[in-house]
């Protein structure tokens, strides 16, 4: 009888750890080691210090990147679609490490979006976008040529021919009333940001 008793005893303290580790287990997995988030993208005419800021650098990379094919090289060398690109911005103001993710218009444009990255500057982050992201920001963003995206019709995107000579990297620009420019599809040039991360988050580093 002592011997069986010792040894359920000793089977019941076996089961305990089992039960602790795994629900120790569960609450290690389910917290997270670090914040994932993504900023939310504003909508057109947002003034919040973000709101101007993100649409300020939306502009100031779609305008460098309309100025590198137009002004620096020819048309005729790229072919019709689209480019989605990743690039860190710092907030000194300085761009780096521009990637391209995906591409449909043959070789020569995603060397131009890396180009016009690489070449743009914009004012330092605004102490409000400084604290939202301390480390920088990981942005992806698309350049489309004569490949026009409906869905983003309009006051989502940034059309850069419209922004020539109005210095956006400097916030210039920013509030430019594009809707009286009723046939935006006609317009060979076309960018957005589709996302925008803190440096910080262990979703910028995927």
């Amino acid at each position: 009888m002592g011997r069986l008793h010792r040894r359920g005893l000793w089977l019941a303290a076996c089961l305990v750890l089992v039960a602790t580790d795994r629900v120790s287990a569960g609450t290690t997995a389910g917290r997270p080691e670090s914040q994932i988030y993504q900023l939310p993208i504003p909508i057109y005419g947002d003034k919040t210090p973000w709101g101007i800021y993100f649409r300020q650098l939306q502009d100031t990379v779609a305008t460098r990147w309309y100025q590198e094919i137009t002004y620096y090289t020819h048309r005729y060398e790229y072919n019709w679609g689209s480019v989605t690109a990743r690039y860190t911005v710092t907030p000194d103001g300085s761009f780096h490490n521009p990637q391209v993710l995906s591409n449909t218009c043959g070789p020569a444009m995603p060397s131009a979006v890396i180009r016009s990255i690489r070449k743009t500057w914009i004012q330092p982050f605004p102490p409000e976008v400084a604290s939202m992201a301390p480390g920088g920001l990981v942005v992806e963003q698309t350049f489309r040529y004569w490949d026009y995206d409906g869905t983003n019709y309009g006051l989502a995107s940034s059309y850069p021919q419209l922004l020539v000579n109005r210095a956006p990297e400097i916030g210039g620009g920013q509030w430019l009333d594009i809707r009286k420019f009723f046939d935006l599809s006609k317009f060979r040039f076309q960018s957005r940001i589709l996302e925008a991360t803190p440096v910080n988050s262990r979703l910028a580093a995927r």
